[in-house]
């Protein structure tokens, strides 16, 4: 089940440039109840005969969502349900019970029924540091009543993989959401490669954590503890598709004795079983239009290229934005070009996995202002053969770009490998003057706007012009991706396809 609410919020340090100092949209702040472990040596806590006949839960899964995503079937005649954790899976530690949920302290085990069939929990409390201790837990769930409990489920373990990615038949994709983004554990094409962050004020306990693990039957094991001594070390991360090149952003002191502070990037490079810092890249100077005094900074965004071997990263000026992009060759980083958006706040990016091709929006509405802003518009890029890039198109589409006291909404865009399809999930403006703006019929694959107008427009490029294929509209919340090779799209929990430049229900 990938309905998984990646809940975050963006840095505010940056506003303009980058995103608040988020809080979680995966919430790696995953939930949880102390376990309140016992001993060791493994096993479980209650494998007693069950004193009531009531019949093990089904189709139980623990997914990496907002919090700690589980979901089951309901038991019939169930009047409670027990979850009992082994925070090592098949290493010494002891499976325990969960406690309940308790609403003074806000931590606990708790879960709600969802139509007649189904029931969904949480588990609150933990600390983003813990998740990096329970990548190989595992769970077991049983039903109640005023009898005792029943059987206990077929363990199940903590699904981060499918919680962060999802995949097709071309391979494995990150998630992507639009209300807000990161702490988002980074995943290699391959899945036996994961980075997580784990940002703090505090410089000693801001860490990122490298995992490793020789197949996808395997656990999960340690491969390298990454720190620089500084504050928000980690404050977001870009891991390569082939799992060798990790980009850690730090947001560091600019050297004045003051209390402000400047982004820089850090590129490390993986060689057999260590990971070696390459390089430190800043953000470019302010382009000379920007009104002085003007300061430049990196915001929020990173990509890499499959191979590791371009990074892009959005860029703040003290009066519009951009993204940077840098080069590697034999080693050695050098920067290559500032990619102006033409806009006020890059919150919108997407790097295609051969490096070829660029997308960020323009500018995006915020909330409200929906009608009578600037038009929104997604600039796409194409990479020449000395290393600049040309702007193939100017794609109106609906780009939201806001943070209120209601949450964190950023339109979300990707490419396919080659960069010849691009996904943007955008809010539709009915009425709106601009025809591209405000969606028909017509325009959808399948009948229906979402209650809410979002839905993701699916553009493809013939030669170096752009069109809009279709649209699909499945609202805002949730998880999408677009395949490797363009040609599937998964969202609202269903797989849209393309065949022949036509896509089709599911």
């Amino acid at each position: 089940m990938h309905d998984n609410t990646l809940t975050l919020a963006r840095e505010g340090a940056y506003r303009r440039g980058a995103r608040t100092m988020r809080t979680v949209r995966t919430a790696l702040a995953l939930g949880g109840a102390a376990l309140a472990l016992a001993g060791c040596g493994g096993g479980s806590s209650s494998d007693a005969p069950p004193p009531t006949p009531l019949a093990a839960p089904t189709n139980f899964e623990v997914r990496l969502g907002s919090l700690e995503y589980l979901r089951w079937d309901a038991t019939p005649g169930a009047t409670r349900y027990e979850l009992h954790a082994d925070p090592d899976g098949s290493g010494p530690l002891t499976e325990a019970k969960l406690a309940d949920y308790n609403p003074a302290t806000g931590t606990g085990f708790q879960y709600v029924a969802v139509g007649a069939s189904e029931v969904q929990g949480t588990i609150y409390g933990r600390d983003v540091l813990s998740l990096t201790a329970r990548l190989n837990a595992s769970y077991r769930l049983r039903a109640c009543d005023a009898n005792g409990c029943g059987a206990f489920s077929t363990p199940q373990s903590l699904d981060i993989v499918n919680g962060v990615s999802h995949e097709f038949a071309s391979g494995r994709v990150p998630l992507r959401s639009s209300l807000g983004a990161d702490f988002v554990p980074r995943l290699s094409q391959d899945a036996l490669t994961l980075a997580i962050s784990s940002p703090s004020i505090n410089a000693a306990d801001s860490v990122v954590y490298v995992f490793t693990r020789g197949s996808s039957a395997q656990p999960w094991q340690q491969h390298a503890v990454l720190r620089n001594d500084q504050p928000n070390f980690g404050g977001q991360i870009a891991l390569s598709a082939d799992g060798g090149t990790l980009a850690v952003q730090v947001s560091g002191p600019t050297g004045s004795g003051s209390s402000a502070t400047k982004a820089v990037v850090y590129l490390y490079q993986r060689s057999g079983s260590t990971w070696n810092l390459q390089a430190q890249v800043e953000a470019p100077s302010a382009p000379a239009a920007c009104a002085q005094p003007c300061s430049s900074s990196f915001a929020s965004l990173l990509a890499l290229s499959a191979d590791g071997n371009l990074l892009a990263a959005s860029v703040s000026f003290s009066t519009a934005s951009g993204v940077a992009t840098y080069t590697r060759n034999a080693g050695a980083w050098t920067p290559q070009a500032l990619v102006e958006s033409g806009g006020k706040f890059v919150s919108s990016m997407a790097l295609s996995s051969d490096g070829s091709t660029l997308a960020m929006n323009e500018d995006g509405w915020r909330l409200g202002d929906l009608r009578t802003a600037s038009t929104p518009a997604v600039r796409v890029f194409a990479q020449q053969s000395n290393g600049t890039w040309t702007q193939q198109a100017r794609l109106t589409a609906g780009i939201v770009s806001s943070t209120d006291i209601t949450g964190l909404v950023y339109s979300n865009l990707a490419l396919s490998s080659d960069g010849s399809t691009l996904a943007v999930h955008a809010s539709n403006v009915p009425g709106h003057p601009t025809t591209e703006l405000d969606l028909k019929p017509s325009d959808l694959t399948c009948p229906g706007l979402a209650a809410d107008g979002w839905y993701i427009g699916l553009y493809s490029r013939s030669g170096g012009a752009w069109q809009r294929q279709t649209a699909v509209s499945r609202g805002l919340s949730g998880t999408w991706a677009l395949a490797r090779d363009g040609n599937a799209l998964f969202y609202g929990n269903a797989q849209f396809t393309r065949s022949g430049g036509t896509w089709t229900c599911p």
